[in-house]
């Protein structure tokens, strides 16, 4: 009997291998006219592949394997990582050890509490730059609110996965690992983009997905890996997957999660000027937290012009309702602040750019999760298979730090993969 995959990024693509391989027909839908959902190598003009979305893996792993396994070249990121000040830049690894520190202080309480709320109890003046770098950590690479993020999991993450272990990028983009995923379910597979599922009907051992192009298709079970903002939602959401019944635990379970807010966007210029300045030599991270895109990071291959900008978690909600010739024309300024030059320097230098508002896609509505207070156990429920009919993957499903990782959703596409096949014994 088959299966019906509800969302074609890395946790789709492979749960889809996962039950062709075992002999499962599948049919995977996917919104999108593309496969890889939030994995996204885009292309310049000049033909250069540009991560608009997921861009950092580790040094092992499934994703670096499959990335390898495909020919991938991977480069590892060893570079400063600083913060403009006035009269010049401060290197931040110092300060970076301080406000782990911090973190390490505010996560021990037993009790759960914003990271905010936290650190005013367990630390209260203790040194305030590094706490105003923790704070701009949290809100950058974990794109999360540090008023409504859960301490506890932040705690847990750092100690499992901080930023230091996914410091590989793949020069040639991370759309290699999509590549390497559909290929396998090439002929033996149903995928049918542009196709968005409106709705899951369910009973034990029988589901009816309805499409918003008025098909209707039967399968014996689900895997239901579309972002968390479409899963079930509370109220109205274009792109949003109504389960019917719907499931109050899951429902619990998602209101206890959050969708971090991003904003991502490259600036290719005619060479990479940034080389040429003295402060600046071996750098990977530039931040300028007084700008509207804080955090700037060099490419890959250090010879390629091109610069990232990225504004998370609050830093991306003051931008919403921002077009994108608004977008860029903020980013310029950022940029131009961040690396002391002029706004006109920074004009005459630029050849074009490519900007993806991830809050404002309809088919994902944020970036990736976060943990809100007290909702530690909330992956796990999320996850939980119904009635061995309903499964769940997706990085919002991961926990132990995986959530928010293309390492993670990858793991919960095969670990509800194996939900299904222990379902029918199998």
């Amino acid at each position: 009997m088959d299966t019906i995959v509800i969302g074609a990024g890395l946790a789709g693509l492979a749960a889809g291998r996962r039950l062709v391989e075992a002999g499962v027909p599948v049919t995977l839908i996917e919104a999108r006219d593309r496969l890889g959902g939030r994995v996204w190598t885009g292309a310049g003009p000049d033909s250069r592949p540009i991560d608009l979305g997921a861009e950092w893996v580790g040094e092992s792993g499934m994703v670096h394997d499959l990335l390898t396994g495909a020919g991938a070249r991977l480069a590892a990121t060893d570079g400063r990582q600083v913060r403009r000040v006035r009269g010049g830049w401060e290197d931040l690894e110092s300060l970076t050890k301080t406000a782990r520190g911090l973190l390490e202080r505010a996560s021990a309480r037993d009790d759960d509490a914003s990271l905010v709320a936290s650190l005013d109890q367990c630390c209260g003046s203790d040194d305030p730059s590094a706490r105003e770098q923790l704070l701009r950590y949290v809100e950058g690479f974990h794109a999360a609110d540090p008023l409504a993020v859960s301490v506890r999991w932040l705690g847990e993450v750092e100690s499992t996965q901080p930023a230091e272990a996914s410091e590989h990028r793949a020069v040639a983009g991370a759309g290699q690992v999509v590549g390497a995923l559909a290929s396998a379910l090439e002929g033996r597979c149903d995928i049918r983009l542009v196709t968005r599922a409106r709705s899951v009907e369910w009973t034990p051992g029988h589901v009816i997905v309805r499409t918003d192009d008025g098909s209707t298709l039967h399968a014996a079970s689900a895997i239901v890996t579309v972002p968390l903002p479409l899963l079930d939602p509370e109220g109205e959401e274009p792109a949003g997957v109504r389960l019917e019944p719907r499931l109050e635990e899951k429902r619990a379970a998602i209101r206890q999660l959050r969708m971090g807010r991003v904003v991502k966007l490259a600036l290719c210029f005619r060479e990479p000027f940034w080389l040429g300045i003295p402060d600046l030599d071996g750098i990977t991270f530039v931040h300028d937290y007084d700008q509207p895109f804080p955090t700037w990071w060099t490419p890959a291959d250090r010879d390629t012009p091109i610069l990232t900008g990225w504004a998370g978690g609050p830093f991306a909600d003051s931008l919403v309702g921002s077009g994108e010739n608004e977008l860029v024309d903020l980013a310029v300024t950022s940029l131009a602040s961040a690396f002391a030059l002029s706004r006109a320097e920074v004009h005459e230098r630029l050849e074009y750019r490519m900007v993806h508002d991830w809050n404002r896609d309809p088919f994902s509505r944020g970036a990736y999760t976060y943990v809100g207070v007290g909702g530690l156990d909330a992956p796990a429920t999320l996850a939980v298979p119904v009635a061995g009919t309903l499964f769940f993957a997706g990085e919002a499903t991961c926990g132990h730090g995986y959530n928010a990782t293309m390492e993670g959703a990858l793991q919960s596409g095969l670990r509800a993969a194996d939900e299904v096949l222990a379902a029918r014994g199998r």
